[in-house]
C-alpha cells in the first residue's frame, strides 16, 4: 500500500484534494458525484486502487490512526495518561471534554468522509470482474468506519449511497439505533468475503488494503461487539468464535517468535499483520508521540501519550510483553542511561513509563525525517484472532480446551506459565487481562471496556478518569460543527 501511496500522490496534487475530502469539512456538503462518477472514474484498478491509497492516506492522517483516534480510544480508557495538565489532551483524559473537542470532531468526520468515498467506489465501479475485489474493499472501509462510529458515538446516520447535502434527502436525518448499525456493518462485511482477495496480486503479505483476512476478523469483532453492551445478544458468541478460527484456518499468518518482532520497521506487514494503518515516513508519528522527553535524552520526542505505573505493575516481571510494552529506562550509547523517573510527566501525578511498543526497533533516521517514521500502526494481529477465540469458546461453551489452548498461544510466546483447569468465571477474568497483556495500547482497551460492560465501575475508580467521568459519557457527543451547520440539536447524545 505504501507504493499504492506514492503513486497516488504522484497522480497529481489536485486529484488529492478532490478524493481527499477536507478535514475541517463536513462529509455532507461536498459535491462529489462530479468528481468520481460510473462515466469517468474508475475504468480500471489501477484507478481504483488510486482511490484504495486516497483512503488509505486519510486514516494515516492525525486527524485519525495518527493521533485523534488514539485520543479517543486510549488516552479515555484507564492503561494511558497524557503528559499535559491542561488542553484538549488532558480534557479526554479526564473527561471534562465539549463537543468542539478537536480530536472528537475530527474522528466523526473522517469516518463520514471514508463512508461517502466507499459510497462513491461503490456506486462507480463498473460490472466487470477486475472491479469485485475494490467493491469488498469500499464495503469493508464503510464498514470499518461505521464500527469506529458506533461505539464511540452510538447511533448513527446509516448512509449507503452518495450524499452532497442533507438537504437533499431529509431521509438521511435518522440515527439507527446500536443494533442496526451493527447489522448494517456486519451485512457489508458477509458481501466482502464473497469478493476481498486472501493476498493482492503480487503480494506476500499485507500491504494495507483490505483483504479477506481483514474481513473475517472485523466481522469476528463485530460479532464480539453485539455478544456485549449495548445488543448484548449471545447468539453471537459463536459467530466470533468461528470467524476468528475461520482467521487462523486461512494458514497465511503465523505469530512472530518474539512478541517485540511485531513491532519493527522490517516486520510490521509480516506475517503477524492482517490489517495495518501504512505510514509513509513523512508523517508517522505514533514514535514521536509516545517517544520520552526531557532527563538529557539525545533524541526526545514529544510525550503526548504514555502509561500508567498502576498498570504496569499488573504485568507479571517474567512476561516478555511487560518489557515490550513499557519503557522504564532509556538506553542512549554512549550517553548516560535516563530513568522514566526523570522523564518530563504531568506535573499533578507521579512520573510514568513511557511506551516501547511504537519506539520502532529499525527505524529510519529518527532527526533527519523530523522525528517521523514509517512505522504503521496495527490495525488487526493474528494475536487478537486466539484473544477473540478463546473469550467467545468460553462464553458460549464454557472453558473448554479450545479456549484454554487458544490464550496459551500467546501465553507461551510470552513466556508465562499455561492456563489449565480454570473455571468458566476464572478464565474470564483471566481472558479480559490477556486483551491488555497482549494488546495494550493498540487503541482496544475503551472497546472492551464497553461491551464488558464494566466501563462505568473501572473508570469511577480511575485516578485520572475519575475527576469528570459520568456513565452518559460512555459515549462522546455529536461535534458541535454538526450542529453549527444545520443539524438539528435533538441529535445530541443524551447529557450532553
Amino acid at each position: 500500500m505504501k507504493n499504492i501511496i506514492k503513486k497516488y500522490i504522484a497522480f497529481g496534487i489536485g486529484l488529492i484534494s478532490m478524493l481527499l475530502i477536507g478535514c475541517h469539512d463536513n462529509f455532507l456538503e461536498e459535491d462529489p458525484v462530479s468528481l468520481l462518477s460510473p462515466q469517468v472514474f474508475p475504468a480500471s484498478a489501477e484507478d481504483a486502487d488510486l482511490i484504495l491509497g486516497g483512503i488509505s492516506q486519510t486514516l494515516a492522517s492525525p486527524q485519525f490512526f495518527n493521533r485523534a483516534l488514539i485520543m479517543l480510544s486510549e488516552i479515555s480508557s484507564d492503561e494511558t495518561v497524557v503528559r499535559y495538565p491542561s488542553g484538549i489532551r488532558y480534557a479526554i483524559d479526564q473527561f471534562n471534554f465539549v463537543n468542539s473537542n478537536r480530536y472528537i470532531t475530527e474522528v466523526y468526520q473522517i469516518c463520514y468522509q471514508i463512508i461517502n468515498q466507499s459510497n462513491l467506489l461503490i456506486a462507480s465501479l463498473p460490472n466487470e470482474e477486475w472491479a469485485e475485489p475494490y467493491n469488498g474493499s469500499a464495503r469493508f472501509y464503510r464498514a470499518m468506519m461505521y464500527s469506529y462510529l458506533v461505539r464511540l458515538y452510538g447511533p448513527a446516520f446509516l448512509i449507503d449511497k452518495p450524499t452532497e447535502t442533507v438537504s437533499d434527502d431529509t431521509s438521511l436525518l435518522v440515527r439507527s439505533p446500536e443494533e442496526e448499525v451493527f447489522n448494517f456493518i456486519v451485512n457489508d462485511l458477509i458481501e466482502a468475503e464473497k469478493t476481498l482477495p486472501v493476498l493482492w496480486s503480487g503480494n506476500t503479505g499485507n500491504d494495507g488494503r483490505p483483504t479477506l483476512g481483514a474481513a473475517k476478523m472485523l466481522l469476528a469483532k463485530m460479532y464480539l461487539s453485539m455478544a456485549g453492551w449495548p445488543v448484548n445478544d449471545s447468539s453471537k458468541w459463536n459467530m466470533a468464535k468461528g470467524k476468528a478460527q475461520e482467521v487462523i484456518d486461512l494458514g497465511i499468518y503465523d505469530l512472530w517468535d518474539d512478541f517485540s518482532d511485531a513491532f519493527k520497521i522490517p516486520n510490521q506487514n509480516g506475517k503477524e499483520a492482517i490489517l495495518t494503518a501504512q505510514m509513509p515516513v513523512i508523517t508517522g508519528m505514533i514514535t514521536v508521540q509516545s517517544r520520552p522527553t526531557g532527563g538529557g535524552i539525545k533524541e526526545p520526542g514529544w510525550y503526548l501519550w504514555q502509561s500508567s505505573k498502576t498498570f504496569m505493575d499488573t504485568f507479571d516481571d517474567a512476561d516478555e510483553r511487560k518489557s515490550s510494552s513499557f519503557l522504564t529506562e532509556f538506553v542512549q550509547d554512549p550517553h548516560p542511561t535516563i530513568p522514566y523517573t526523570l522523564f518530563s510527566h504531568n506535573t499533578n501525578y507521579g512520573p510514568t513509563p513511557a511506551i516501547a511498543k511504537y519506539q520502532d526497533v529499525g527505524r529510519e533516521n529518527f532527526q533527519d525525517n523530523r522525528k517521523r517514521t514509517g512505522l504503521n500502526i496495527p490495525v488487526f494481529r493474528l494475536a487478537e484472532a486466539y484473544l477473540i477465540l478463546a473469550e467467545a469458546e468460553n462464553e458460549a461453551n464454557g472453558a473448554t480446551t479450545i479456549a484454554h489452548d487458544a490464550i496459551n498461544e500467546l501465553r507461551t510466546r510470552a513466556g508465562v506459565p499455561e492456563f489449565t483447569g480454570l473455571s468458566t468465571n476464572a478464565l474470564r477474568d483471566a481472558i479480559r487481562q490477556e486483551w491488555s497483556f497482549e494488546l495494550a495500547f493498540e487503541l482496544k482497551r475503551k472497546f472492551n471496556l464497553l461491551r464488558w460492560g464494566t466501563i462505568d465501575a473501572v473508570l469511577a475508580v480511575d485516578e485520572r478518569a475519575s475527576n469528570g467521568y459520568a456513565p452518559f459519557k460512555k459515549y462522546y457527543p455529536i461535534p458541535q460543527s454538526e450542529f453549527d451547520r444545520g443539524l438539528p440539536p435533538e441529535f445530541q447524545n443524551d447529557g450532553y
